[in-house]
């Protein structure tokens, strides 16, 4: 996926030219905009950032005025809440784009793994919804398709087929092409071919094997000196699996301890004994992605961080520093000048019979 695209300089007053609006073909991979892969399974968000929409798609910038006041960030596993002051420092109102990006979606991963996505909508898989001084806002949509770091999006839809892989057109749209585009197709590793005999009967099926960047994005007024709250909550699509060992793989790769690998015995001891023999702890993880908080001028003047667990005998694990525990489900991080230079990765592990817990969001 491309990453080296060079900001360009933001526009500090006035509104995006109408020559960059005209522009349809955006590009959502884009320098400082990281987004996950589903294929790891893990949920990435990211902050959200300022971009441009230049002849080459959505390009990032970096504001030298627009200061973030502070960041409020409430994660779960079943819902991620996140709430932001902006404040323009100089004597002029700012009119600029702002984005957010879902995490890939890799259609070799949907189609051969049991991924879960929280809707059933194609495009806003995550239930993502904005709000701007406490009024809800649509933004815009991009969607691009990608492989082996080549944009693809345009060759898609003069063959009439959808971007995303999530598109319920797919199967259809495909049925479509000639034997000769399909073929082709098969070449470049875009599509898969499966043959299958029902009722005795030679047939084939083809499912995309291309991935599908999603982004928001929306026209924000920042006012000369003032402020502006800007809110928004999505259902995290999250990554996990059973530990089928000790945890010492899993508390290495998230910083556990000594100690967290001895509450992951006890709690595999305890789960044995009152489940099903075999079964055990079930990890899952979540990441979000903090760096893009540094496009704003400045750090995050405050920044308050609580993650949730579901039940007082979860285990939390993160690489992050400072944060702390501070009752049996809930751990913090609360910082002044936050310039964060990492991004926020967790994996909470939990007794089987937690999975049951239900978003109340869904």
């Amino acid at each position: 996926m491309p990453s080296t695209f060079t900001p360009s300089p933001i526009r500090e007053t006035g509104n995006i030219s109408p020559t960059e609006m005209s522009h349809s073909h955006l590009i959502p991979r884009v320098a400082l905009l990281s987004v996950g892969f589903l294929t790891a399974l893990p949920s990435t968000q990211a902050n959200d950032t300022l971009v441009a929409l230049g002849a080459g798609g959505l390009v990032p910038l970096k504001s030298s005025t627009v200061v973030m006041e502070s960041e409020k960030l409430h994660i779960t596993l079943h819902r991620v809440t996140v709430d932001y002051v902006f404040r323009n420092t100089s004597n002029q109102d700012l009119d600029a784009v702002v984005a957010f990006p879902l995490p890939e979606l890799d259609g070799a991963t949907l189609e051969i793994s049991p991924v879960e996505l929280p809707s059933k909508d194609p495009t806003n898989f995550m239930s993502f919804k904005l709000t701007v001084d406490g009024k809800p806002v649509s933004p815009k949509t991009e969607i691009r398709a990608f492989k082996k770091d080549e944009d693809i999006t345009e060759r898609l839809r003069s063959l009439g087929l959808p971007v995303s892989v999530l598109d319920n057109r797919m199967k259809t749209a495909l049925a479509k092409l000639s034997k000769i585009q399909l073929s082709q197709l098969e070449q470049d590793d875009w599509i898969v071919k499966e043959d299958f005999e029902p009722a005795g009967k030679v047939s084939a099926r083809y499912w995309p094997w291309w991935q599908t960047h999603i982004q928001f994005y929306w026209t924000q007024r920042f006012p000369a000196n003032g402020t502006v709250r800007v809110s928004h909550t999505y259902v995290p699509v999250v990554g996990g699996s059973y530990i089928d060992d000790d945890g010492s793989h899993i508390a290495q790769r998230y910083c556990g301890t000594a100690t967290t690998i001895q509450q992951i015995q006890q709690r595999k001891a305890k789960v044995d004994q009152q489940l099903q023999p075999g079964l055990t702890l079930w990890w899952r993880s979540l990441q979000y992605i903090l760096t893009t908080a540094n496009n704003w001028a400045g750090p995050i003047k405050h920044f308050h961080l609580e993650i949730d667990s579901d039940a007082s005998d979860d285990i939390l694990m993160t690489c992050t520093p400072n944060i702390q525990q501070t009752s049996p489900t809930r751990y913090e991080l609360d910082a002044s000048d936050f310039h964060p230079d990492r991004n926020l990765n967790l994996v909470i592990l939990q007794p089987h019979q937690n999975q049951s817990v239900q978003s109340s969001a869904q």
